[in-house]
């Protein structure tokens, strides 16, 4: 009898060891995506860099841009599909992770603006098994009430590396030949496949109490856009759709306004790392403040101030262009903390368990789909009219991007600017 009450005893303690260390283990996987975060940071303003250094036109931009886009609408469809369908996430993450940081290393060779164009797509197809599968890991791992926190705490992690890539391709810049960039930053990113490997515990998803594995089942013919029936996440889809096309149409061109204004990579260099920096300060905060369609909203309306700088930094130049460009990227990725951390938790807790995966994927479609508009459009209206042009259209549709949301609220476009004592607006 007493070695039977110890037994008990010894296994009820340590099944409460378990439960108080187990807490403290979640996430730890975060910690993988450093080195592939320095490799994307880096590598995301010499994109366009590289472009320039081979005389590429406005026209050349936008099929640059907009094909990356739409190589990351079709990858983000099928990685989610993939994975709803085999019910497994680790693996493919894997192979977006290993995918591009070959094809990172390969814009290194790219000779050509032809050669650019398609490495960058294929660049941005595998990138975009990393976008949707993370939120579906921390989907399993966390409690509902914690996914806000759990998201901010993964994109303050990415964040911070983002910054760091982005300070490393500015040293790499000044220091090294523009062709070595891209293949020292593909081998710093080939260390998180080793560390995703071994920290990345894949969790099987389990419906009604069971474990859904169709490894065999699988038929490429059913991959397919599932149908959004949530109503908050088909306004947030709408409502995301309008953004990007706003803001591909500025940002697409804005490298070319900077080489007009006769700067160089460095500043675009520099202008990330001011964006980054304040996402990465903010995206903790935003996920501990999370309330839902609120914080979207409100990244939308501090999205517009950004885009609004950057249209009236066209009409200055030395100086007062660069403070007036920073100052408009410095918005820009305080708005993005905001719109990045809300959409993906307002997506992980309202999407179905065995739809997490695609329905990600679908938002991402869509945001690419919003992508690939602006960045076409961007070129034609830029040779057709003007840079002007282009710009006061990209800030309009950004204002029009929160009509969804008001209007599926059922509330009048106020704007949320004075609510600020119930965590909602500016407080002005």
């Amino acid at each position: 009898m007493k070695n039977t009450k110890r037994r008990d005893l010894m296994v009820q303690s340590k099944k409460r060891v378990k439960k108080e260390t187990y807490p403290r283990l979640r996430g730890s996987w975060f910690y993988s995506f450093i080195p592939f975060k320095i490799a994307t940071g880096g590598i995301t303003p010499l994109i366009p860099t590289l472009a320039l250094e081979v005389n590429a036109t406005p026209l050349d931009l936008s099929y640059l841009s907009g094909t990356g886009s739409l190589s990351s609408m079709i990858g983000g469809l099928l990685w989610g599909a993939l994975s709803d369908r085999f019910k497994r996430r680790k693996v493919f993450l894997i192979l977006g992770l290993i995918g591009a940081s070959l094809f990172i290393l390969a814009l290194g060779l790219s000779s050509s603006i032809k050669e650019l164009i398609v490495v960058n797509a294929l660049y941005t197809f595998f990138l975009a098994a990393t976008i949707p599968l993370p939120a579906a890991l921390i989907a399993r791992e966390f409690r509902k009430s914690e996914i806000g926190k759990a998201t901010g705490r993964f994109n303050e992690i990415g964040g911070w590396a983002w910054v760091a890539g982005l300070i490393l391709g500015l040293l790499l810049l000044t220091l090294t030949p523009l062709k070595f960039i891209p293949i020292i930053l593909g081998l710093i990113g080939a260390i998180s496949v080793v560390s995703a490997m071994k920290r990345i515990r894949e969790v099987p998803v389990y419906i009604n109490g069971r474990p859904q594995l169709s490894l065999f089942m699988f038929s490429p013919r059913r991959i397919s856009i599932p149908r959004i029936e949530d109503e908050v996440i088909k306004a947030l889809s709408a409502s995301t759709l309008i953004m990007w096309i706003g803001s591909m149409l500025i940002l697409t061109q804005y490298p070319m306004v900077v080489r007009e204004k006769g700067f160089d990579g460095e500043v675009l260099y520099g202008l990330s790392i001011a964006s980054s920096t304040i996402s990465a300060l903010t995206y903790k905060k935003v996920g501990e403040l999370f309330k839902g369609i609120t914080t979207y909203l409100l990244g939308l309306e501090v999205r517009i101030v950004g885009m609004l700088l950057l249209l009236i930094s066209t009409m200055l130049s030395g100086y007062s262009f660069i403070a007036l460009a920073i100052l408009g990227y410095l918005t820009l990725g305080y708005s993005w903390s905001m719109i990045s951390v809300s959409s993906s938790a307002i997506i992980t807790e309202r999407a179905p368990e065995k739809k997490k995966g695609a329905v990600m994927g679908s938002y991402n479609f869509i945001s690419s789909t919003g992508a690939i508009v602006g960045s076409f459009t961007s070129g034609y209206i830029v040779n057709s009219f003007s840079a002007t042009t282009d710009f006061v259209l990209g800030l309009t549709l950004t204002g029009l991007s929160m009509v969804p949301i008001m209007m599926g609220r059922g509330q009048p476009l106020n704007f949320g600017l004075w609510l600020s004592k119930r965590g909602k607006g500016l407080g002005l």
